[in-house]
């Protein structure tokens, strides 16, 4: 990828540039993004529809971990 994408944020619309994979905020709205490669389409619609379809988030008994639910 290159070192940097721009583009306006589909929130609010405030010019914006994303420099790494996660993390990045935009200033005026704070919504974050997550940089997806070229070759990352299938990856970047899996992790959208996680984000807007239902989900669950379990914390199990006794240190057996997390699970995460979702359709």
């Amino acid at each position: 990828m290159s070192e940097e994408v721009q583009f306006a944020c589909p929130q609010c619309g405030t010019e914006n540039r994303v420099t790494q994979v996660q993390g990045d905020r935009c200033p005026a709205c704070g919504f974050e993004f997550k940089w997806f490669g070229p070759g990352e389409r299938r990856t970047a619609e899996d992790y959208h529809a996680v984000l807007t379809r239902q989900k669950h988030y379990l914390s199990l008994a006794e240190g057996q971990g997390y699970i995460v639910a979702h359709e």
